[in-house]
């Protein structure tokens, strides 16, 4: 197969990502546009408890996170999820798992897409649909241009995100220096409002879920084998602790009823703290919330590219440009989520992507039991029990979605 690949692909992916770009890189899709709009959201949900939701999803997420890291030593390729799922019960799995991991990036980075033309929107008066075509192709020209210069720029971006965040936590300093909004956050002095938490913690889990882009860069990484675990665990922990730190300030600013019904909660949190305009932060925002499309598409047209060279999909998508890129796959993404974006409101982008993630997870941690049953010994058969608990977490998950989705919850 190997010969059959390298006719095909004509050259390798250039290795040039370490440990620091992966994990700005998984921090970058991670933050996104996620905690960017959620976390007023998640506020309303849990109130005072939406710190403790947050940590909850971390920990759910957490228990995935472990099994990729895993998996990612043993199968240190491209193909990520669908490589997992197709060591673990062949191809006729396989498959169908990598176009579902696929369609998530794709699907997800419509839904950002629209959301960005809102805020666009806001500025300039300009039509929905020449707001999509430009952004999404000037986005595949810059993932095509070459990874070290659309990581490098997602990284860049990320910086950002993360220099916007910190910013807010140095405003809300008071508060977490004050004992008030931890014991309401993890005291035992009130009574736990459990549908309001699980609600929260399940919309936050997908503020989690960046290391499945990260696995995805593995043939395009130096000494993937070592640093994928390390890049998957590190974002997990500084997304767990930025996260964790703004809910605790959201709980005790001013008028946590606005922050919950706005559409860019930061920037009113932002006003709330320090009295001060939020033009400069909604303007950042808009940067950070085209970085979650950046990765994504990163993401899916890798996926596909190891996926070819698998043999799971056709060749041609496993062909590499003169920037060694795999060009064929980009834009065949860009395309979809021009589509898509095109098409589709976005409340139903995002439950797609929602029901497709957790499919996906339940599968990877299926997939970790199975190999690590049959392996004598190693990190895989040591951890398939976590396996086994987060295929109980990521199916209860998605039961509640599909429970949520037909009107029973």
């Amino acid at each position: 197969m190997g010969d059959q690949t390298d006719k095909h692909s004509e050259r390798a992916l250039l290795r040039v990502l370490g440990l620091p770009l992966l994990i700005l890189y998984g921090v970058g899709v991670t933050v996104g546009a996620g905690i960017f709009v959620m976390i007023g959201t998640v506020v309303g949900l849990a109130g005072p408890r939406a710190p403790l939701a947050f940590l909850s999803a971390a920990a759910i997420a957490g228990v995935t996170a472990i099994c990729y890291a895993t998996l990612s030593r043993g199968f240190p390729r491209a193909a990520g999820a669908s490589l997992y799922v197709k060591a673990a019960f062949g191809r006729g799995v396989g498959l169908p798992v990598g176009i579902g991991v696929a369609l998530t990036g794709i699907v997800s980075s419509a839904t950002i897409i629209v959301g960005f033309t809102g805020y666009v929107a806001e500025l300039i008066a300009i039509p929905h649909s020449v707001t999509v075509l430009v952004s999404v192709a000037a986005i595949g020209l810059l993932v095509q241009r070459g990874v070290k210069e659309s990581v490098g720029v997602a990284a860049v971006i990320t910086i950002v995100e993360i220099g916007i965040l910190l910013a807010l936590i140095v405003a809300g300093m008071p508060q977490l220096v004050s004992i008030e909004p931890w014991t309401a956050a993890f005291g035992t002095g009130s009574v736990l409002p459990v549908s309001g938490i699980v609600t929260a913690a399940v919309l936050a889990f997908f503020a989690f879920i960046g290391f499945e882009d990260i696995v995805n860069m593995a043939e395009e990484t130096v000494n993937p084998d070592r640093v994928m675990g390390k890049a998957i665990l590190g974002t997990l922990a500084v997304t767990t602790t930025l996260y964790v730190l703004l809910a605790l300030i959201a709980i005790g600013a001013p008028d946590t009823d606005a922050l919950a019904r706005s559409s860019a909660p930061l920037a009113a949190m932002w006003t709330q703290l320090t009295g001060l305009s939020s033009t400069w932060l909604s303007t950042m925002a808009l940067i950070a919330v085209i970085n979650g499309v950046i990765v994504q598409v990163i993401m899916a047209s890798r996926l596909l590219y190891g996926m070819a060279r698998e043999d799971m999909m056709p060749a041609l998508l496993g062909r590499i440009g003169t920037r060694r890129t795999p060009f064929v796959a980009i834009w065949l993404v860009a395309t979809l989520v021009a589509a898509l974006a095109l098409a589709f409101p976005i409340a139903t982008l995002a439950r797609a992507t929602t029901t497709l993630t957790l499919l996906v997870f339940a599968s990877v941690n299926l997939s970790l039991v199975v190999l690590g049953t049959r392996a004598g010994a190693g990190p895989m058969h040591s951890r398939r029990w976590i396996g086994i608990l987060g295929f109980a977490l990521t199916c209860g998950l998605a039961l509640r979605e599909l429970l949520v989705f037909f009107g029973a919850l």
